[in-house]
């Protein structure tokens, strides 16, 4: 339901001059609404249940998992999902792309919402300004309820001026994302809806990571849903755009047109239906790694409270006994590391606990900025003892271009957006959470802790697959005679080792980005 991002300079230049000569008339949360009653949820139903191989309540209180890191696979469960659910489907992201990705989804949720099924949406309201009458179309549904979370009042072109004007108020984003059928199956994790997240965007390629989750877990997904969905800056769509039926109906026949006419979406349609999750849901064989699990997620009301009031955050809420003795690997797109994280590095390689970290490389960011302040640890990490690794832009390319639905002429640009950490031989995190100053103290945040081994040993080699040479650089120091050092990045580049010393391969320009980023810019304006 999003559109592409907002490029036009001069429109928004001149949007951001009439909302400051406003003042005070843009910036305050909307607050049309008051906080409704939650969700009356439906009773943890059996009939996804079905779906798995082995006996789903026979395991509880523990909840299955299949992970999800291949985005075909990702792409497949939700498909399914939403054709197999029989009450009610929940939706919560912080973008929803109006591409092809997001049209074949959002078509399922209107085939869902056709038979009967409610069908309950909740968006960020980020990117979501510019395509107003599509979302008030799909809002039309008699089965379906959209909302919006934190809108700004301005819509079109000033809506993203009045979020850069009021960083502190709109500024503040739902980060969050799940996909719940039935209160028993639900997807989450770090994907966003759209093209670039599952290989059919021709400049980026989101390297990612997803969880299905089956059992008593999607109870706390649904009710976390809940709560955002019934808080007040959760905002019926209907307050912002209407549409009617009719025009649902218009525009989704002739988006159905177009997509039948687009040789990407089709054979990407078919290349789902041969996917090995398709056909383990179609025999009822889906294979489970079963543990227990919790489920941590900011209140709504983070966005409004201070940024040091941690009261409605994740953090804090951490179960004490989950504490790295052996090895603890993180994966994080945005990684600018507090003193207070550094100390407690500091401390797990005291202990001889393995650290390692992969992040985006300068090539691979999509914020030379955030790379510019993370790259003021990387020395001290690299002295400390931590094994860090950037990912390559040309990571999986070999995985990319050979899949059978592309139609892509060159590897697009591979960036790393999944979020997860292994935690010695059990646990294992996955969720919205970055490790930056914005998912820490604005934006609200989704991650969970499972506890089991073989998950644990799974996701611990695809950590290794990630960091491997051909997808990822190896940061380290070389030291000269006077002790004096300075950072090296390798990888195996079109198969052959490279060394390279000033930011991986970014080239003058990106690396001129990052100094500028430093000189004209502080960690605060990140926030």
């Amino acid at each position: 339901m999003i559109s592409k991002k907002f490029t036009n300079v001069i429109v928004s230049f001149i949007a951001v001059v009439f909302l400051s000569a406003l003042s005070g008339c843009a910036g305050k949360h909307i607050g049309i609404q008051e906080n409704r009653p939650l969700h009356k949820s439906l009773k943890s139903s059996d009939a996804l249940y079905k779906y798995a191989l082995e006996d789903v309540a026979a395991q509880a209180p523990k909840s299955g998992f299949y992970p999800l890191e291949h985005h075909l696979d990702s792409l497949a469960a939700r498909l399914a999902l939403a054709k197999f659910a029989k009450k009610r489907i929940t939706v919560q992201y912080f973008t929803f792309y109006d591409d092809d990705v997001g049209a074949i989804l959002m078509k399922a949720l209107i085939d869902a919402a056709d038979r009967g099924v409610q069908v309950d949406i909740l968006f960020d309201d980020i990117e979501l300004s510019e395509t107003d009458d599509l979302a008030a179309m799909v809002n039309a549904h008699s089965n379906i309820t959209l909302r919006v979370f934190n809108p700004t009042n301005s819509r079109g072109n000033a809506h993203y001026a009045e979020m850069g004007l009021n960083a502190h108020t709109v500024g503040r984003r739902m980060h969050n994302k799940s996909f719940t059928a039935d209160n028993s199956m639900a997807v989450y994790g770090g994907r966003n809806i759209g093209d670039m997240y599952f290989g059919l965007n021709e400049e980026k390629f989101f390297v990612d990571n997803d969880m299905l989750a089956v059992g008593p877990l999607v109870n706390k997904i649904t009710n976390e849903f809940d709560i955002y969905f019934s808080n007040a800056y959760s905002v019926d769509f209907e307050y912002i755009a209407k549409a009617t039926k009719k025009d649902l109906d218009t525009a989704l026949k002739e988006k159905i047109e177009v997509l039948k006419r687009d040789e990407g979406a089709e054979a990407l349609r078919s290349a789902i239906k041969n996917r090995e999750i398709t056909k383990q849901f179609l025999s009822q064989t889906i294979p489970l790694y079963f543990g227990d699990a919790v489920l941590l997620y900011d209140m709504p009301e983070k966005i409004t409270t201070d940024v040091e009031d941690t009261s409605t955050h994740i953090e804090g809420k951490i179960p004490q006994d989950i504490r790295a003795t052996k090895r603890f690997y993180m994966v994080s797109p945005y990684f600018i590391p507090t003193e207070k994280m550094l100390a407690r590095i500091q401390k797990m390689l005291d202990k001889g606990i393995d650290v390692a970290v992969l992040t985006n490389s300068l090539e691979s960011s999509d914020s030379a900025a955030v790379y510019a302040f993370y790259s003021k640890s990387q020395k001290k990490l690299l002295k400390m003892g931590v094994r860090l690794y950037e990912i390559h832009p040309n990571a999986f390319a070999d995985a990319v271009l050979k899949q059978d639905y592309n139609t892509l002429k060159e590897m697009p640009t591979a960036v790393l957006h999944a979020k997860t950490i292994v935690i010695d031989d059990d646990f294992f995190v996955i969720g919205s959470v970055n490790m930056d100053p914005r998912s820490r103290q604005l934006n609200t945040e989704l991650v969970s802790i499972i506890k089991n081994s073989e998950l644990n040993t799974h996701e611990a080699e695809l950590f290794k697959k990630l960091t491997a040479p051909k997808n990822a650089y190896q940061l380290s120091l070389e030291y000269k005679d006077d002790n004096s050092s300075k950072i090296v990045w390798e990888a195996v580049i079109n198969g052959e080792q490279k060394k390279f010393y000033d930011d991986g391969n970014a080239g003058t320009w990106l690396h001129m980005k990052k100094n500028m980023s430093l000189w004209f810019s502080s960690l605060e304006d990140l926030l």
